[in-house]
């Protein structure tokens, strides 16, 4: 008689728990894919955000940058400047050493 009160498992009971525990196994990996397709989206949301962050014209990317690139022309002019005084020399020198040999 102390028995009548409790609640034995039933198949009924069983089946219910094994359709709670697929369900829950779906919407596990439901989660996981919703999850994935987010992280996906953002990362998607982050390149098109830099992208177009980096096309607008008040968008100062790194100042060090713009240094090194004012730098850079500054560097590269030099050098094309040495590069015609040089081919002035070495013209120069080829026309002396003409002029030597000439007068030879």
């Amino acid at each position: 008689m102390w028995n009548a009160g409790r609640e034995t498992s039933s198949p009924g009971t069983e089946l219910s728990e094994n359709q709670a525990k697929k369900e829950k196994e779906r919407l596990i990996k439901e989660l996981q894919l919703i999850t994935e397709e987010r992280n996906d989206l953002r990362d998607r949301l982050r390149f098109l955000t830099e992208r177009s962050m980096k096309n607008r014209s008040h968008f100062r990317p790194n100042p060090y940058y713009e240094d090194m690139e004012r730098m850079e022309e500054a560097v590269m002019s030099i050098l094309h400047n040495l590069e015609m005084e040089n081919t002035e020399v070495h013209e120069n020198n080829h026309k002396l050493k003409k002029e030597i040999t000439f007068s030879r």
